[in-house]
């Protein structure tokens, strides 16, 4: 693609792009062209520059994922997270700042082949905490993989492996649920070889992170991605992480990154062991070495040692490392089949098949070990040993092998204790959940203060309420004696017994309808409910106007005091009282789940006449979780020790509130529980298949 609108050119070695100055492009993406730049305001400091592409710089989705990826890392503050240094808009096109990083990727590293276990180990465990410290702040990052994590070394020959994670252009913010999201189920974006199968659905949860978590782990150990059929014996603890994070099922995998960690870490201290490290460093060899038959000179013997020369056994290529190596390192490889025999259990493997077969003599091969010959990865017997007495070489013969056999022995007992403390079990057992709903009847009585559960019944309380208001009103009544010489309209109005009792009416409906809104809102406020009409009174001697009547004037002015009295329930006590009758509906051991709880309105059934007590009918479901208690998960791991998964499956699936269809029972290496209940873990989650509840009808 052709640079545009000013960003730098072939044959040009700077140029000005806002605050910096554009030395090369390092790299180009989906979204993006990156270049290493010079901040001109920070003394010429070296960054990385990010821009949005030109053919997308009016491509609404793309500015939205481009935004998206500064607002998270803008809120993300880890050492294994690329910082944002500054985000922001030049010459009409988004762009986002961050430290340079030299190292290059670890994509670029896996071209030069597998890392080592001391870099996968800090590698792997930087990422790991780096992902953990996402999910825990509801961000997914959704696009793990090589060309996404940065590699660097403090300096030149330094050990130490800096890593960086970066790139959250597609990443998913738990929560945001006024924010609409940017891709769709079916239209997912992301790398296919690392992305989790429940992407496709457009689920987006931890567990797709994990799951590239798994990949990434497998391409650092063997240099490449996984290939449909291809069989490598990893290191055995290594091994079960990798096939736990790729599980397709979501629920085989580990619930969380830092879960994840731990059994990584865990792992990593087991292969520290330096036997098991021997050993793992033996597979890696293993991995990366051409499979080819492994030469072997021939001595020339002599017609007396014809009847003296050992059966020859015949060896697959692959196993004449083992032969060649050092006595320990021999040792050592031999307790790994061991390891690997008790693992597989007489499993056939493609290497077994495929590897050409090469004869080697054992009685060589011991002198050669005598001897300290087997350097090289190539076995090559010494071409000029000093010949031993017949007597002496078979003594030597002898011992030698029973000497190998004890090592051996010695090893294999200790590496079969080592995998075996390092297999852990998981169990993640889910409550049993149904649906309660009834039509409960409840009563409303005013000889009780508060809740009866016993006779469920709650206070029916009154509200009394008073208001004093004046009204002025005209005065229609005309002076007698004047209407008889002069017209009426000239006359002086008086006030008249009409226009008393027309004020006093209007007066009492004025205060009637500002006490009705009075108690309306007394009532909201208590959130209470008035189950009939208040009932209004005159305060006795309440009642006064002026003038008198006969008087002459324009206008009459009336006073009056009103009181209001209405009967009312809480609709608090109603819920309260109706949610523990709905809970000794569900049973015992059962718990209401609160955000299912529905209660509808109350209806009034009937009214006492004599007590006034109102019966009330109050509709009311919701969904009950059984409880399971720390007792009943430590009973379940200390029965599981030791089973076959298939018969702790069915015990466990036996046993009181457990939801048969969400058990997961698994372990990290083979088909058997541990025997030992540490190395179980019994977790309880959430229930995911709430039933739906309905209100019965009355």
């Amino acid at each position: 693609m052709k640079e545009q609108q000013g960003i730098v050119s072939e044959g040009q070695n700077l140029r000005r792009f806002g605050n910096y100055d554009l030395v090369r492009r390092i790299d180009m993406g989906g979204m993006g062209e990156v270049y290493l730049a010079r901040q001109r305001t920070a003394f010429g400091r070296e960054v990385a520059v990010k821009i949005i592409r030109t053919d997308l710089v009016h491509d609404i989705t793309a500015r939205k994922r481009f935004l998206r990826e500064a607002e998270v890392s803008a809120h993300i503050k880890h050492e294994h997270i690329l910082p944002l240094v500054e985000f922001g808009e030049e010459q009409g096109r988004l762009f986002l700042v961050t430290p340079y990083i030299e190292g290059g990727t670890l994509a670029r590293r896996l071209q030069d082949g597998p890392l080592s276990l001391a870099e996968v180990s800090q590698v792997f465990t930087a990422l790991v905490q780096a992902v953990a410290y996402i999910h825990r702040r509801g961000v997914i990052h959704r696009d793990l993989k090589p060309s996404n994590i940065m590699l660097d070394r403090e300096e030149e020959g330094g050990d130490e492996i800096y890593v960086r994670l970066i790139d959250f252009g597609i990443a998913s913010i738990q929560g945001a649920a006024a924010s609409p999201p940017l891709t769709e189920a079916g239209t997912e974006i992301g790398t296919v070889v690392y992305m989790a199968p429940e992407r496709l659905n457009g689920i987006a949860a931890p567990s797709n992170d994990i799951y590239s978590l798994g990949v990434i782990l497998y391409q650092m150990l063997v240099g490449h991605l996984p290939h449909k059929g291809e069989q490598v014996r990893l290191p055995l603890q290594l091994e079960g992480i990798v096939r736990r994070c790729t599980a397709v099922q979501v629920e085989q995998r580990f619930t969380t990154a830092d879960d994840l960690l731990r059994a990584f870490k865990q792992a990593c201290e087991v292969l520290d062991a330096p036997m098991q490290k021997q050993m793992a460093e033996q597979f890696v060899a293993q991995l990366v070495a051409p499979k080819v038959a492994q030469p072997v000179a021939a001595e020339a013997v002599s017609a007396d040692d014809k009847s003296e020369t050992p059966t020859v056994r015949r060896v697959p290529s692959h196993r004449l490392r083992d032969y060649a190596a050092s006595e320990s390192n021999s040792a050592a490889t031999q307790a790994e089949v061991v390891l690997q025999q008790a693992a597989h259990a007489n499993a056939f493997h493609d290497d077994d098949y495929d590897a050409p077969t090469a004869s080697i003599d054992p009685a060589a091969f011991a002198t050669a070990q005598s001897q300290h010959l087997a350097q090289d990865a190539v076995y090559t017997r010494a071409p000029a040993l000093a010949r031993q007495p017949h007597s002496s070489k078979r003594s030597l013969l002898a011992l030698i092998p029973i000497s190998i056999v004890v090592v051996v022995l010695l090893i294999a007992a200790t590496a079969l204790f080592a995998f075996q403390t390092a297999v852990t079990g998981r169990v993640t057992v889910t409550p049993q959940v149904k649906a309660v709903s009834k039509m409960f009847t409840i009563t409303a009585r005013a000889d009780i203060t508060g809740v009866d559960a016993n006779t469920a019944s709650i206070p029916l309380s009154k509200l009394p309420l008073t208001k004093q208001g004046s009204r002025t009103e005209n005065a229609t009544g005309t002076d007698l004696v004047c209407s008889i010489f002069m017209p009426r309209s000239k006359c002086s109005k008086v006030v008249s017994d009409g226009d008393v009792y027309r004020t006093g009416i209007d007066l009492k409906q004025d205060l009637k309808v500002q006490l009705q809104q009075d108690l309306n809102n007394q009532l909201h406020t208590k959130n209470a409910t008035a189950p009939g009409d208040p009932i209004f009174t005159d305060v006795p001697n309440s009642f006064s106007y002026s003038p008198s009547v006969g008087s002459k004037a324009d206008n009459v002015t009336a006073t009056l005091t009103e009181q209001a009295t209405v009967s009312y329930y809480s609709n608090n006590d109603i819920q309260g009282l109706v949610r523990q009758m709905l809970t000794q509906q569900a049973g015992a051991k059962y718990e209401l789940i609160p955000t299912s709880i529905q209660v509808g309105s109350a209806s009034s059934k009937s009214t006492d006449p004599t007590t006034g007590a109102i019966t009330l009918s109050v509709p009311a479901a919701g969904v009950a979780k059984y409880q399971l208690t720390d007792s009943d998960l430590q009973n379940i791991q200390g029965r599981v020790r030791g089973m076959k998964l298939k018969d702790a499956r069915a015990f466990i699936e036996k046993q009181a509130g457990i939801d048969p269809k969400s058990l997961v029972v698994s372990v990290s290496v083979g088909d058997s529980m541990p025997g030992d209940v540490r190395q179980i873990k019994v977790t309880q989650a959430a229930p995911t298949n709430i039933p739906m509840v309905q209100l019965p009808k009355a």
